[in-house]
């Protein structure tokens, strides 16, 4: 049961963020449109909630998240992508502190742009995503333009 949804996201995390709404990469794919997305005032934003695997770590998890930045950036992408640490409540003593298990990453990007086209260094950072963590949820929102990124605008 687990193989189809495996494909699933595979196929939702590696579609480039285009006007075409598609998801950010955390997996390989190719660079498809998911449908006809609804007009956006703002930017789309791509939000997965992710928890690291058993051999993943938080150095590794925000290395490939600056991999993938990194990526966006040096293919003429004007995308801001990141990641944020999530912060969990002990149920007991009611002390906040960071989990060291689940992240949020937001990929922000504006309709339109230069064609996705995978390489080597896509290849990478996809990997780093694989090897450091599994998505346990992914949401496509329109971001309105009073809550853009600077680096947006």
């Amino acid at each position: 049961m687990r193989f189809p949804v495996a494909l699933t996201a595979l196929a939702l995390l590696c579609a480039p963020f285009t006007p075409s709404l598609a998801a950010q990469s955390t997996s390989a794919a190719p660079a498809h449109a998911v449908a006809q997305e609804p007009p956006c005032d703002g930017v789309y934003n791509i939000m997965r909630v992710s928890d690291l695997t058993p051999t993943g770590s938080v150095d590794k998890f925000m290395a490939a998240t600056a991999a993938q930045q990194a990526w966006y950036s040096s293919h003429g992408f004007s995308d801001v992508i990141f990641a944020a640490r999530v912060i969990v409540r002990d149920p007991q003593t009611h002390a906040l502190s960071y989990s060291d298990k689940e992240f949020v990453t937001c990929h922000y990007g504006k309709p339109g742009g230069p064609q996705v086209v995978h390489d080597a260094a896509w290849d990478a950072f996809v990997k780093m995503y694989n090897e450091t963590s599994t998505i346990k949820e992914t949401f496509f929102q329109c971001v309105p333009a009073a809550g853009v990124p600077g680096g947006l605008k």
